[in-house]
């Protein structure tokens, strides 16, 4: 979707950190500090650095807006779904599945991968299994044992683990 152009490598790294960008082969803006490096084929977003608070948020707004679809596979065959439709992935013995309100699907990539591609799509992980949809989630529930049990809008329960506590409690601004 993004392409950030620089001049200097440190710079890009440091802006596409700061802007949550992955890199795709395939994109459609091009987003750079210098307007020598526009492209005329593609959507050019040229800013000062003292405007970088208002590409974050127009950044974001533009992800934000874009629909991802996945493969879904289940008995009934394959489905095209938005991962907005999806509650959560969980991997459980080799394989990755996708619920879409009480339904299974099995996913064809790993956790990893997925996590990497929804990264900027309101997904996050919440233990070594599951990835979960924020927009999704119902309740949260703290627990005695410094966990967090979320209730999905399909009612079922995930718990949040330590070793991913921080990341969540950031992405959620809690």
């Amino acid at each position: 979707m993004f392409k950030y152009k620089s001049r200097n490598q440190k710079e890009k790294q440091e802006m596409m950190n700061r802007l949550k960008l992955v890199e795709k082969n395939e994109y459609q803006y091009v987003i750079t500090t210098d307007a020598s490096l526009v492209e005329k084929d593609k959507i050019n977003i040229v800013f000062s650095n003292k405007d970088l608070p208002i590409i974050e948020d127009l950044v974001y707004k533009i992800k934000m807006g874009e629909n991802y679809y996945i493969n879904l596979v289940n008995e009934s065959g394959i489905k095209k779904t938005s991962v907005r439709d999806i509650e959560y992935f969980e991997s459980l013995e080799n394989e990755v599945f996708a619920y879409v309100g009480k339904e299974k699907f099995t996913v064809m990539d790993k956790l990893y991968v997925i996590e990497k591609e929804l990264m900027d799509k309101h997904f996050i992980r919440t233990s070594k299994s599951f990835i979960v949809n924020i927009l999704k989630i119902s309740r949260i529930r703290p627990m005695l044992n410094y966990k967090l049990e979320l209730v999905m809008m399909n009612g079922d329960r995930i718990d949040v683990n330590r070793t991913y506590m921080q990341n969540f409690k950031k992405a959620l601004k809690i």
